[in-house]
């Protein structure tokens, strides 16, 4: 009877030990509806094998109160991938992912669930240990209301020992919001440090560019699949106002691919109202075939959205897609739209990918027809209205003498050099 009853507790100890190894990737973003009420929305990537599965996940808001939310989609990618989608769908019941706050204030929004998929490097007993991943709401009606950024790329990118890898969660701020990146340590139940946590071993360095996203590995040195996590961080007026928790599973192979080369221009401005085009090239010089995509803000607009042609761009060895954005007034801000260029070969056993990022500013038409007209001892000024109104307004400039100075394109304001 106890030898029954010891392989019962084994063989129950094990289907759980099973059903538990999933979790691979997760972060949660928000969108404000109205007044202090916003919704969620949490996406999971999960190892498909696995008998595990989550039709709900628990959102807690960060003020004390928790809700449950459907999953309202998931999608078989590669290497034994599932996105896994969590929001509100009409049909499905409640609209639990929305929640209005009682008051102004920094909420933490979080979800937990167990388990991390077994044998993760840099974690110990990774099965064991649950997935958890926070966004920082702030409500301050001093700033405005915020959406979290949108991340446009999946963290499902391979790479191989001893080849940089490079992975760009291509994040795009729909209210235009300075964004910056930084990594930090994966975390457990209670939104804690996992212990014995370490970044992945490199060669020469693991890191993330604090300007364009991009986690840069530089370069692995042994085989495995590693956890790792980054901030997003949102900036207006030079106030922090929210943040996003991406953390991600990067499985490394050995094999002798190298990933493609993109070529594109360098970062650029273009003035309102005028059609921005040129092309971009992704080469593998292992001879692989190549697929060009790209995201970014610039094709999340609503008016007048840029696009690639062709979409994807496919071929052998060499291909190319030209960019064409035709912008409006409403595309106007201060911060600079990012466009990411992806490139994927299709070596076996591994799909290379690698990144190119071009940032574009859109500003405001310079005033024209200006002319100056002495009234006694003042000067009277007239320009023609201009047609976008997100100009804030004009600074204007007296100087004894002419300089002969003639602005280049997308220059705003008045050089120091001019005197």
């Amino acid at each position: 009877m106890n030898r029954i009853i010891l392989a019962l507790v084994f063989f129950l100890a094990a289907c759980s030990y099973v059903s538990a190894t999933h979790q691979r990737a997760a972060e949660i973003t928000y969108r404000h509806v109205d007044g202090l009420t916003y919704e969620v929305k949490i996406i999971t990537y999960t190892y498909t094998p696995s008998p595990a599965d989550r039709p709900t996940l628990d959102v807690f808001w960060g003020d004390g109160t928790a809700s449950t939310l459907s999953r309202t989609q998931k999608v078989s990618l590669p290497d034994n991938i599932s996105l896994n989608v969590y929001e509100y769908a009409p049909g499905l019941g409640a609209v639990t992912n929305r929640h209005t706050y009682s008051s102004p204030g920094t909420y933490m929004i979080y979800m937990e669930d167990p388990n991390r998929n077994l044998g993760v490097v840099n974690i110990p007993n990774s099965v064991n240990v649950p997935m958890y991943v926070q966004t920082q709401l702030v409500i301050n009606p001093f700033l405005g209301y915020n959406n979290s950024p949108t991340l446009l790329n999946p963290p499902i990118d391979v790479g191989c020992v001893n080849q940089i890898f490079i992975h760009n969660p291509g994040a795009y701020d729909v209210d235009g919001d300075s964004l910056s990146y930084r990594l930090v340590n994966c975390k457990t139940t209670g939104g804690i440090d996992i212990p014995g946590f370490t970044q992945p071993m490199a060669s020469n360095s693991f890191s993330i560019n604090a300007v364009s996203g991009d986690v840069i590995w530089d370069t692995p040195v042994m085989q495995g699949e590693y956890n790792i996590a980054f901030v997003i961080e949102e900036w207006r007026q030079g106030v922090r106002i929210g943040s996003v928790t991406r953390d991600m599973q990067i499985e490394i192979l050995a094999c002798s691919n190298t990933p493609p080369i993109i070529n594109a221009i360098d970062d650029t401005c273009v003035t309102a109202g005028e059609s921005l085009s040129f092309d971009v090239t992704a080469l593998d010089i292992d001879g692989n075939a190549v697929i060009l995509t790209a995201t970014g803000g610039p094709f999340e607009v609503d008016e007048s959205p840029a696009t690639i042609d062709p979409d994807p761009a496919a071929g052998n060895d060499t291909v190319m897609t030209t960019f064409t954005w035709q912008t409006t007034c409403n595309h106007v801000q201060k911060q600079p739209f990012q466009v990411f260029f992806k490139a994927v070969d299709d070596d076996y056993p591994v799909n290379l990918v690698n990144y190119k990022t071009v940032n574009i500013t859109v500003i405001c038409p310079a005033p024209e027809n200006l002319v100056a007209e002495s009234v006694g001892s003042t000067i009277r000024l007239h320009w023609d209205q201009v047609i976008c109104s997100q100009a804030a307004g004009y600074r204007i400039y007296r100087r004894i003498g002419s300089t002969g100075y003639l602005p280049e394109t997308c220059v705003t304001g008045v050089p120091e050099s001019t005197g």
